[in-house]
């Protein structure tokens, strides 16, 4: 009776532990849902795209974020009306849904101890920002979802030497919709093409096809949408104009450029405690250790490897080095530093014995501390960002952008025009604004991060002849509306958060008419 008793004891406190944890990511991934985050610049474009898709059958965005983020709000939309709260919650079962495919990938991987602790990680780590990120109408969390599903199916099906090319095909498919999701996730062919390379001169385990199909699939999957796009919808031609123009400027403005500043601000960021306590380095190192295996084992340690260091070079020497960009090789990165604190800890055992055999002898187990320190650290570094987590989600709730909203409702005519870069309050309000053109973006990123003029020289935001302009975080800090003309011309209406709603003089208005 005791030794059943004592059986199944662990399957108890294992199912325990599960339904905890459960419990503990739904409640971040949909607790205060609408407010935190609060809404901001990019969210905002994404919502009106949605909304457009919704409402008019519009599709309107470029390739930095794909349709498997707006067909899915759109479809909310449709049937639970259009607001924030119905887009985030499309977001939340994304973030849901990635959380499961990390945790399936790890656990295919390493097991369940090291899933378990990845999974704390995953959630827990600011520098990944999992819950900023996902709880969003972003691109990052649903390209993740894609890519840690088809590196798991991947991984699966190589395992066996006979395998079916059905699998290989729903691989590349996923791999194609992680791109179509996020155009940042186009570093994957690289890393690809090297695994490939690897393979065939190196590891010699696997076929042609193994890499050829999903490549073949994910460009088919991706191509067949850009073209598709011209025969879908009745802006075709113009939406793959500004396909071709968003990749061109997106390229010179933070996909390939090299900056000093920037690459040290990178190399900090990922050197600092932010990411795992900068576990990053030696976790990577030891992956690749682990890679160098000629075996099925091998091949799948320097897959993911290989995803790592081709994403974190174009990261550091490449990009503006926004932590966001580095989503996907952190993600991975979890598993990889999860299975270095597993082996140096023996399985995250606790060495009890060892220690207190070490006191009765009154001699000093080195070893033994130095695993009890490297625990103690581990716990350092999930449960204090994971208390962070829990309070941010708890507790922190900016309502700035619905009070503004709501005050343009009740104080400004509907028929009025409102310059303003805070897309957001635009989606909340429904109000016609003007935007300011595609070419601010660029003048604003080389202004904030390579001390270029601030685009408020080169915009004119006055010869729109908007009544009213709306001043937000992300207006004031790309300076694009220069203070000394807005207070020259512009009265301030109300202020509310970081948001200053203006109109224009009375003798402005008398001059205009």
């Amino acid at each position: 009776m005791e030794t059943n008793l004592r059986g199944k004891r662990p399957s108890w406190w294992k199912a325990c532990l599960g339904l905890v944890l459960a419990a503990s990511i739904l409640f971040l991934s949909l607790y205060n849902l609408e407010y935190h985050p609060s809404t901001w610049f990019d969210e905002g474009w994404h919502l009106l795209a949605a909304e457009a898709l919704a409402l008019k059958g519009l599709y309107g965005f470029g390739p930095a974020v794909g349709p498997t983020v707006f067909f899915p709000v759109a479809a909310m939309f449709n049937v639970a009306g259009v607001g924030l709260l119905q887009a985030r919650v499309v977001m939340a079962i994304y973030l849901l849904l990635t959380t499961c495919a990390f945790y399936a990938l790890a656990l295919r991987l390493y097991g369940h101890r090291t899933a378990l602790v990845a999974l704390l990680f995953f959630v827990s780590s600011p520098g990944i920002n999992l819950l900023r990120w996902g709880r969003q109408v972003l691109g990052e969390v649903p390209a993740g979802l894609f890519f840690l599903a088809a590196s798991l199916i991947w991984l699966k099906t190589i395992e066996k030497d006979d395998h079916p090319k059905s699998k290989l095909v729903l691989t590349g498919v996923l791999m194609g919709l992680a791109i179509l999701t996020k155009n940042q996730f186009l570093l994957l062919v690289p890393a690809w093409l090297a695994l490939w390379v690897a393979d065939r001169v190196y590891y010699r385990q696997g076929s042609h096809s193994d890499f050829l199909l999903p490549l073949l699939c994910a460009i088919c999957c991706v191509v067949a949408w850009y073209v598709g796009q011209r025969f879908l919808f009745p802006a075709g031609q113009r939406l793959a104009q500004q396909n071709v123009e968003e990749w061109s400027s997106s390229l010179s403005r933070g996909i390939l450029t090299f900056s000093s500043p920037r690459a040290l601000d990178s190399v900090k960021f990922l050197t600092g405690k932010d990411t795992f306590y900068a576990w990053v380095l030696p976790a990577w190192l030891y992956t690749t250790l682990l890679s160098l295996h000629r075996s099925k084992e091998g091949l799948r340690q320097a897959f993911l490897a290989l995803v790592v260091a081709v994403w974190l070079i174009w990261f550091t020497l490449l990009s503006v080095g926004w932590p966001r960009y580095a989503f996907l090789p952190l993600t991975v990165t979890a598993i990889f530093v999860a299975r270095l604190f597993h082996d140096v800890t023996d399985g995250f055992r606790i060495p009890v014995r060892e220690l207190w055999s070490s006191i009765r002898i009154g001699r000093c187990d080195f070893a033994a501390i130095g695993k009890l320190a490297l625990l103690a650290l581990l716990a350092i570094i999930i449960f204090r960002p994971l208390q962070a987590r829990f309070s941010e989600v708890a507790s922190q709730e900016d309502t700035s952008p619905q009070a503004m909203a709501a005050y343009i409702k009740a104080h400004v005519e509907p028929e009025v025009q409102i310059e303003t870069w805070e897309p957001e309050i635009c989606f909340l309000t429904g109000y016609r604004c003007h935007f300011p053109p595609g070419w601010t973006m660029d003048a604003a990123i080389k202004y904030v991060w390579y001390d270029a003029p601030p685009p408020s020289q080169y915009y004119d935001f006055r010869q729109h002849d908007a009544q009213y302009l709306l001043i937000g975080d992300f207006g004031r800090w790309t300076h694009l509306y220069e203070p000394e003309i807005v207070g020259r011309h512009y009265e301030l209406c109300t202020s509310i958060g970081g948001y200053e709603l203006y109109r224009v003089k009375a003798e402005e208005d008398d001059r205009d008419g």
